[in-house]
């Protein structure tokens, strides 16, 4: 039987590429319903922080899944993850945050942790979704903006990748894992010859807890 999944996002970065690899993963299992608010996402960058408002608009999102019949929601923003905590108590359906798997990894593959983003409002959430699921106090995280990236993502995807596959070769020799805070980041990867293995993403890692509902 087919399943009703919401997904909520924060950028149109991540309309195309999260339902089509969806599609992928789960051919002719889920019937997909995107929802986008870019407000979310440049409110916190604006504010630099979560406020009520934007919880509270994250939660009526929330609602407008559970009322359209959806059998789960995802989010698809990192910046969210408090928000997405709060209307887990609210709702009788799943919510799944694509960062989580990713984090579990990351605390599983190391002890000196490098979190980077391209979006400011991403990295303090993420950090701290991992700081959450440490196995002890000796894993370290560290965190790095890469600035001026994440508006090539429309422009120049190649460019937005390779700039971000830079940084990360700068940094493989130093740390146990690098995590790329952002979806949007994924395919950085590609560009990536030795030590891929230390990179954890959230796609398709945040993907594979579909497999759940």
């Amino acid at each position: 039987m087919r399943k009703k999944l919401t997904i909520l996002h924060t950028t149109l970065a991540t309309t195309t590429t999260i339902p089509a690899m969806i599609r992928e993963l789960y051919p002719d299992e889920f019937d997909i319903v995107n929802v986008v608010d870019d407000s979310l996402l440049n409110d916190i960058k604006c504010s630099g922080r979560m406020s009520a408002s934007i919880i509270e608009r994250f939660i009526q999102y929330a609602c407008i899944a559970k009322n359209n019949g959806s059998d789960a929601l995802l989010l698809a923003c990192s910046s969210l993850g408090k928000a997405a905590d709060i209307a887990r108590e609210l709702l009788d359906i799943p919510l799944y945050k694509i960062d989580e798997p990713m984090a579990d990894q990351a605390v599983n593959s190391g002890n000196n942790i490098l979190v980077l983003g391209t979006v400011k409002s991403t990295l303090e959430p993420t950090s701290d979704l991992i700081r959450s699921k440490r196995k002890s106090q000796e894993q370290s995280i560290t965190c790095i903006l890469i600035p001026d990236v994440f508006e090539l993502y429309e422009i120049d995807r190649e460019q937005h990748d390779q700039r971000i596959a830079e940084v990360i070769q700068e940094h493989l020799n130093t740390y146990d894992v690098i995590v790329l805070a952002q979806a949007s980041m994924a395919n950085a990867i590609q560009y990536i010859t030795q030590g891929r293995e230390k990179i954890v993403t959230s796609l398709p890692l945040g993907l594979q807890q579909l497999k759940e509902i």
